[in-house]
């Protein structure tokens, strides 16, 4: 996958997010596909978290969780960039991206970077693997409960 392909990916990523269309996010999903984070363990020390999707329901599922918190925090736009791209061969990329989540009254929400591996589909550019390693999901969702 060349660079102008993956970005065309990331600009229906991206436009999917501002309309705060899970189903939509979740098309541009594999199947199989997976997302990995880290949390803190008992003892303080960091922890893998791979979360696999096998079936679409739960993808589905989570990624309309996504968009609601989005929602709720007054989320008005993202804007991405990438920080890194690299073709993997005719039907694969990766790409480290930059992202800027902006709310209703121009101010930011978060700012942070996910590295995703792609896979070039019949249907077209999919996500097959993300490394979510700075979004805060959980503090967007403290802060929903807050307002």
């Amino acid at each position: 996958m060349n660079e102008q392909e993956t970005r065309h990916f990331f600009e229906r990523y991206r436009d999917a997010f501002n309309e705060l269309d899970g189903d939509a996010v979740a098309d541009l999903w594999h199947l199989p596909s997976s997302i990995s984070d880290s949390e803190t363990d008992a003892n303080g020390k960091p922890a893998a978290r791979v979360t696999l999707w096998t079936d679409d329901a739960p993808k589905r599922k989570n990624m309309r969780a996504l968009c609601d918190v989005y929602m709720l925090n007054d989320f008005a736009r993202a804007e991405f960039e990438f920080d890194h791209f690299h073709a993997l061969g005719a039907n694969h990329a990766f790409a480290n991206v930059h992202w800027q989540l902006w709310r209703k009254d121009g101010s930011l929400l978060q700012e942070f970077h996910t590295a995703y591996q792609l896979l070039r589909t019949a249907k077209g550019a999919k996500v097959l693997m993300a490394t979510a390693y700075e979004e805060d999901v959980a503090s967007m969702k403290l802060a929903a409960l807050e307002r």
